[in-house]
């Protein structure tokens, strides 16, 4: 069995996820490709090494595609494969994405025929303020690999014919309207800043440049803030009033723990 991963995940945490889903479908091969590399119209092939399976992992960016991903993912074609989309959330809500996911596989001419909603820390989590903080945690892969494992056994070593398959997940269309928050990029700390380069090449959409001193373009930041989690020295912080508040408010309201939702 051959396995084709497609994800976003500047901070890693989508990544994981999908890593531990893989433990549970065991293919002979998988290859991962990276959106933010824009390898979108390269990975899926249609010929005789065409993947028996693809997983499509996303970031939810205020219960959407960050859009940067969903343009690369529109470039994606499937081809009639069999396919897994897998959202991942800072413990608040998912909202619609799933099923923008799932129109866009659609109309990529891939079939989906399973859903999840996992939980990641939250891009704002700090240690002073966690939010889903270190997820996803051992239970949380754990979950992921079972969820693997039902894959493989009720879908893919089941005789269903998936021409018809029409999986059902959750969300609205018309989808949530999109929106860039109103706020400022991460800044740095230049006493901190050892100039080491980590956080432009942690950057998803390149917005960072670095000379004299660390600048960061405010139209093409996406705030998934991997620049300050990569960060050895610290340096990158957020202090955009308005980004301080949405961090405080989902410490404070998004201190339950949540847990995965599958639609299998």
């Amino acid at each position: 069995m051959k396995v084709q991963v497609i994800y976003f995940s500047p901070t890693g945490t989508t990544k994981r996820v999908l890593e531990g889903i893989i433990e549970g479908v065991k293919p002979d091969r998988v290859d991962f490709a990276d959106l933010r590399n824009s390898q979108a119209n390269k990975i899926v092939k249609t010929d005789s090494d065409a993947p028996d399976l693809v997983l499509i992992g996303m970031p939810t960016y205020v219960s959407r595609i960050p859009p940067e991903a969903a343009a690369e993912l529109k470039k994606v074609k499937g081809a009639g494969i069999p396919a897994v989309i897998v959202a991942v959330y800072g413990n608040n809500k998912f909202g619609d994405i799933l099923l923008e996911m799932k129109n866009i596989a659609n109309s990529a001419g891939f079939i989906p025929i399973a859903a999840a909603a996992f939980i990641g820390e939250h891009s704002f989590s700090t240690d002073e303020k966690p939010i889903a903080h270190n997820r996803p945690d051992i239970a949380d892969m754990k979950k992921a690999k079972s969820f693997g494992f039902a894959i493989k056994k009720e879908r893919l070593n089941s005789d269903a014919n998936f021409a018809d398959f029409d999986l059902q997940v959750p969300g609205e269309f018309p989808y949530r309207e999109w929106h860039r928050l109103p706020a400022g990029p991460p800044v740095t700390d230049e006493e901190l800043c050892i100039k080491c380069g980590k956080c432009k090449e942690s950057c998803p959409v390149d917005a960072i440049c670095i000379s004299d001193t660390i600048s960061t373009n405010p139209d093409t930041c996406i705030f998934c803030c991997a620049c300050v989690k990569n960060c050895p020295t610290e340096a990158r912080k957020i202090m955009d009033k308005t980004l301080l508040d949405i961090r405080e408010r989902l410490y404070g309201n998004c201190q339950e723990r949540k847990e995965a939702s599958i639609y299998l």
